[in-house]
């Protein structure tokens, strides 16, 4: 026997069963997609402290970072999670990306134009910069916060996993609506749909439900009600 979810990220046995689908996801996906992977951080403007300001803040913006992102490195895949501030309402994004550079310099289109290209070596002093000082110029011309950070993955794809999925298991005040708590791209996807089985429903379990002698295993708390738990209750569970 197990009780069905709700599937909520503020209930807390289904926001760690939300995370652990999550998490073998990508464990499964992102070494498809890639072998590297970058940490992003960004975060909101300094003038929006509150949870809803900052949030409000990050997602208006974070599109329209990934179209500048886009079209200096061309075609990335991203993992986004929120993680709340430790000593302020606000929160900030993390990122884990696939496809980008270490560093930017100028240079053109296929129709001649100026524009930044990510490259992967520094071959000059002027005119290159590290992606961290261009991402941080980006963010904060589209109004976004000072503190924003991009560092390469050493581990690979797991340790991109690792990374995104604490923050879903982390307990956090994040119950707003219509928000969501993993923001993947096309590339990754999200966790198929659970193939449907043939599942008895009820609000409660009765006696008269089971044959003589057998024994139900609670799979949520462990418990396990057989012929000692019917001699003295009619219902489970009781409350």
């Amino acid at each position: 026997m197990t009780r069905l979810r709700c599937k909520q990220w503020k209930c807390t046995y289904c926001r760690q069963k939300n995370a652990s689908i999550w998490y073998m996801h990508l464990k499964a996906r992102l070494p498809e997609v890639s072998t590297e992977w970058w940490l992003m951080t960004l975060t909101a403007h300094e003038t929006t402290r509150t949870l809803h300001e900052s949030l409000q803040n990050i997602r208006e913006k974070i599109e329209a970072l990934f179209k500048r992102i886009r079209r200096v490195f061309g075609h990335v895949e991203y993992v986004r999670v929120y993680e709340r501030h430790p000593t302020s309402e606000a929160v900030h994004a993390h990122f884990v990306v696939s496809g980008l550079s270490p560093f930017v310099q100028m240079g053109c289109s296929i129709k001649l134009q100026p524009m930044v290209v990510g490259v992967l070596a520094r071959k000059a002093r002027n005119g290159v910069w590290a992606i961290r000082s261009w991402l941080k110029v980006a963010a904060r011309e589209l109004k976004m916060g000072y503190m924003a950070d991009v560092k390469l993955l050493e581990g690979g794809p797991l340790q991109a996993v690792i990374y995104s999925c604490k923050y879903l298991f982390k307990a956090q005040d994040l119950d707003v609506p219509y928000l969501r708590h993993v923001q993947v791209t096309d590339g990754i996807g999200s966790p198929p749909a659970l193939e449907s089985k043939e599942w008895q429903t009820a609000l409660y379990l009765e006696m008269r439900m089971f044959e003589p002698n057998t024994k139900i295993t609670d799979l949520n708390t462990g418990e396990i009600i057989d012929n000692n738990y019917w001699e003295e209750k009619r219902l489970y569970p009781d409350d």
